[in-house]
């Protein structure tokens, strides 16, 4: 297991496209993402962003990381959609608010913009799967296929719950571009199991500048215990004094650099801290996401970037338990907006993330699954990114926190 890792911050699932924009294109214009969001959707993805600290912190303290807010976000308002009384309320604490319809029609409406970009490749995809003969409550099939756009399937977990895990497997690869292969384990699923919602996001990005790989060289990546190794970095510096292609914001603990993506709508933030990752984030949680990156502002940037791919498989049930909807997963859960044939309690909630970072952008993927169950540069500032750092993958039409993760040894 690598030494104790920084953070990485970012809705789903993403896959990196060929070839990025040629390095003399015009530098775009980068924006602070609260600038350019609508006060009620800044509201919303501040809770996404607030949800996915909460995961990242509940993470394990050694390892890198890599999750989908977004992904878990619209898993989780896909169950809310069918829970009532103290087990809604529950969801609702842990989404921070987020958990009702019109907050899922707002976060995947920002989405479905990103989608029809044709400058990136952008796909979400749910489905349901529900035990075949069990009848599902009219408004909650519904809303599942006008809000969620979740392709309805019947599977027999009764007769053979290893043989629909393995179905349910099967379709998310695809929708992964089989970057996600197996979200659900064997033993995952069994004979009790009456519901299984997913979500995945595929993501196919490039740089709007891209890193020359003739650049690229081996360089010293500071370990949290303190060992040195060597990593290839990648590097890039202004072409000229007007050369602003980056963002750049410094504060107390830490410095952040922003690459754009190809149209500006896509945006990969680096939290580099100065001192501890645990620090940086606990400034994130008391500050919040979305008022650290107001602060980024177009500059030259001297960068050298590790490439990295970071693999994460999370099963998130004791995560989320202890975040503060532990009813949910228990005999007491009120899931009776699903169906009244009988009672259903959460099972499962698993997680997996890819994140592939190289000179031509990046290239990530997220699946989630919920099972249920009966009952300014003069001289530009350098920045080098060679110990434990955080990013975040955003839409930054919406402020949607698309992927969040931590790197500690981009070796692993």
């Amino acid at each position: 297991m690598p030494p104790r890792s920084a953070l990485i911050v970012l809705v789903l699932l993403l896959v990196l496209a060929a070839c990025g924009s040629k390095p003399d294109a015009a530098p775009p214009t980068l924006l602070p993402v609260a600038d350019t969001v609508p006060a009620d959707a800044a509201a919303l993805a501040a809770a996404d962003d607030r949800f996915g600290v909460d995961l990242l912190a509940s993470a394990p303290a050694t390892g890198n990381v890599a999750l989908s807010p977004a992904s878990v976000a619209i898993a989780l308002q896909m169950v809310a959609a069918g829970a009532r009384g103290r087990t809604a309320a529950e969801l609702a604490h842990v989404l921070h608010g987020s958990s009702t319809v019109p907050a899922a029609q707002a976060l995947l409406g920002g989405l479905a913009a990103t989608e029809r970009d044709d400058t990136n490749t952008l796909r979400v995809a749910n489905t349901v799967w529900t035990q075949r003969g069990m009848p599902v409550r009219q408004a909650f099939g519904t809303t599942l296929r006008t809000t969620f756009g979740a392709a309805p399937r019947t599977a027999d977990f009764q007769a053979d719950a290893d043989g629909a895990r393995q179905e349910v497997n099967r379709t998310v690869a695809g929708q992964t571009n089989g970057m996600i292969r197996q979200l659900f384990p064997p033993g995952s699923l069994d004979g009790t199991t009456r519901l299984v919602l997913t979500n995945a996001i595929y993501l196919s990005a490039s740089w709007a500048r891209a890193f020359d790989p003739k650049d690229t060289t081996p360089g010293p990546f500071t370990l949290a215990d303190g060992t040195v190794v060597r990593v290839p970095m990648m590097r890039a510096t202004p072409d000229e004094p007007t050369d602003k292609t980056y963002g750049y914001a410094a504060g107390p603990g830490y410095q952040l650099v922003t690459l754009p993506y190809t149209g500006g709508r896509l945006a990969f933030t680096v939290l580099l801290p100065t001192g501890s990752p645990a620090d940086l984030l606990k400034t994130m949680r008391d500050k919040g996401l979305p008022a650290l990156l107001d602060t980024v502002r177009p500059a030259g940037i001297a960068l050298a970037l590790p490439k990295f791919t970071i693999t994460s498989d999370l099963d998130l049930s004791r995560t989320l338990s202890g975040l503060g909807m532990p009813g949910a997963f228990g005999p007491g859960a009120d899931f009776s907006g699903i169906t009244t044939a009988e009672p259903l309690q959460l099972q499962t909630v698993r997680h997996d993330a890819v994140v592939r970072v190289d000179e031509h952008g990046t290239v990530a993927a997220a699946a989630t699954g919920v099972g249920a169950q009966s009952t300014a540069m003069i001289v530009p500032p350098t920045v080098t990114v060679d110990r434990p750092f955080l990013f975040v993958i955003t839409d930054t039409a919406s402020g949607a926190p698309l992927f969040l993760g931590r790197v500690s040894d981009p070796r692993a």
